[in-house]
């Protein structure tokens, strides 16, 4: 397994810390995925990854999300292909739909949230992490994260085809 760079973690604890800030201000039930190892069944280890959060829509269902706090290049997100299709197999086994809420790593109001299939219509690219999907904004959904969660998702709902 890679070893995190610790600027990055960093980030990210900062980032799952303001999407929980914003969940409680919102008043939605959730539950925070612990991240340790035996938070996932032996025989799925490096075959399934958990989301951070579970966000409970009462009388509906739940949604999934793994929340980021990524830097834009060029217009566009990079999201690594094997966290990418371990996340899959976690809405594919559970389906739940789940998300990449991705924050900016200044802070802001705003968040983009990208759901899973959607990433794979991407272009890949190589790095030397190993394969990545370009995700250009546009492929994301923008979240005004100053509106309670509720609000949120329904300026995201889309019937529309």
């Amino acid at each position: 397994m890679p070893r995190i760079n610790p600027e990055h973690a960093k980030r990210g604890a900062a980032a799952e810390a303001d999407f929980k800030r914003w969940l409680d201000y919102s008043g939605v039930p959730y539950v925070y995925a612990t991240q340790d190892i035996e938070s996932v069944p032996e025989g799925f280890r490096g075959k399934l990854k958990r989301p951070d959060y579970l966000v409970g829509l009462p009388f509906v269902g739940n949604m999934a999300f793994d929340v980021k706090s990524k830097t834009i290049y060029e217009g566009c997100l990079l999201f690594d292909v094997d966290e990418v299709e371990k996340l899959t197999a976690f809405d594919d086994l559970f389906r739940i739909s789940t998300f990449f809420a991705c924050l900016d790593p200044g802070g802001g109001d705003r968040a983009t949230w990208f759901r899973l299939p959607e990433l794979k219509h991407c272009r890949t690219r190589r790095m030397k992490s190993g394969a990545v999907y370009v995700a250009p904004l546009s492929a994301g959904i923008t979240v005004d994260m100053r509106e309670p969660f509720q609000e949120a998702l329904r300026a995201t709902i889309s019937l529309a085809l």
